[in-house]
């Protein structure tokens, strides 16, 4: 199961653009069926994926999201 920090931010954030899961992976270049996984935790998005969301929804710092996610911020 992924951090649920980053699911409950991420589906936070698409829910305050009001962006459907199909038109952030649009943006994102994330697949629904991915988008959808990662927010029922199901799967852990790659370091890049939480970039590509991050500036698919316009969000600073991207060192928070990696950090919610799992990742190092420093790599």
């Amino acid at each position: 199961m992924i951090e649920t920090k980053f699911r409950v931010r991420l589906k936070q954030l698409r829910m305050q653009q009001d962006i459907t899961l199909r038109k952030l992976g649009e943006k994102a270049g994330v697949s629904y069926s991915i988008l959808n996984s990662i927010e029922n935790g199901r799967y852990q998005p790659s370091r890049e994926t939480v970039i590509a969301l991050a500036n698919a929804l316009r969000y600073e710092p991207i060192s928070e999201l990696l950090v919610l996610a799992g990742y190092d911020n420093e790599k």
